[in-house]
């Protein structure tokens, strides 16, 4: 295995922080996106943001 400078290391640490980031805070909304993005199956009602946050 290669060694790594510091600066390689922390840069390494850097971007895994990043990706850790937006995988924790981007899944939730991407999912929800596609969900509004396809739309309700046959013979549902059409998704509403309103629909999910009061539970209508």
């Amino acid at each position: 295995m290669p060694k790594l400078s510091k600066e390689a290391k922390q840069r390494l640490q850097n971007v895994f922080k990043g990706a850790q980031f937006t995988i924790r805070w981007g899944f939730i909304p991407v999912v929800l996106y596609l969900g509004f993005k396809r739309g309700a199956d046959p013979g549902m009602p059409e998704p509403t943001f309103l629909r999910y946050v009061f539970n209508c």
